[in-house]
This record gives structure tokens, sequence and C-alpha cells, in this order.
């Protein structure tokens, strides 16, 4: 089942401006930074052993970081969960009536990303991640 946090995504509106206070806060220099094309979105990270800060933003006006910009501002966007086995934990969940985005359902293997719902987490999306 659930075996502690991955990472925790974090949606800003400057990136440039936050990795300079998230580098002053950590006392440490951004460890590495991507884009993606599909999600418009920029991302740098801060790693720590088995677990990372992801800061992200968006390029434009369209996606789910600018969406979430736009609508709730800066902020925690994503809280990603280790688990030990992605298959039985959604089985699991499914078998307790949680909510969950990407589930492909009874039957069907797990090939894609699979969330919990933020209406069952108190607002926060949750990722579910076997490494």
């Amino acid at each position: 089942m659930f075996k502690g946090v991955d990472h925790v995504v974090i949606a800003v509106k400057d990136l440039e401006e936050k990795i300079a206070q998230y580098e002053a806060i950590y006392g440490t220099s951004v460890s590495d930074r991507s884009e993606s094309e599909r999600g418009g979105m920029k991302m740098a990270f801060f790693r720590f052993d088995d677990s990372y800060i992801e800061l992200v933003t968006n390029w434009g006006d369209e996606g789910p970081i600018a969406r979430r910009l736009n609508d709730q501002g800066e902020g925690i966007h994503l809280v990603a969960m280790k688990v030990d086995n992605l298959e039985e934990t959604v089985t699991h969940l499914r078998g307790a009536g949680v909510r969950l985005i990407g589930d492909p359902g009874e039957g069907n293997p797990v090939t894609g990303q699979v969330f919990i719902h933020p209406s069952v987490t108190g607002g926060v999306l949750t990722q579910l991640v076997e490494r």
C-alpha cells in the first residue's frame, strides 16, 4: 500500500523568482529543469534523497497549471504518494469507493497515471506512484 511521499508539485506564477526563493530557503541550487510541450509547462526540481519538490508554471493561458493558477493562485497542486503495488492499491481504493482519476476500470491493467480525486482529499490532487 502507501509508503510515503514521493514528491510535491507547487504551482507558481514566476518560476525564476520562486527558484531563487527556494534556493535561499533550502540552501541548495535547483537540481534540474524540464519542459513539457504537451502540458505547456516548465518545471524545476529540488531533489532530496528519494523525494523531491517540483515547482511548475505554465507557458501560456492553456493547460492544467494555467487553469489552477487562474482558479486558485499559487500553491500545492499535487502530492504524489509512493505505493508498493499500483494495481493492488487501485483495486483497494476502488473497492473502498474512493473516487479516482485515470482508473482504467476493474479488469483492465493500469497503464497510465492514477490520481485520487481532490474531492476526497480536502482539495489536494493525490497521485499514486510506484517506483
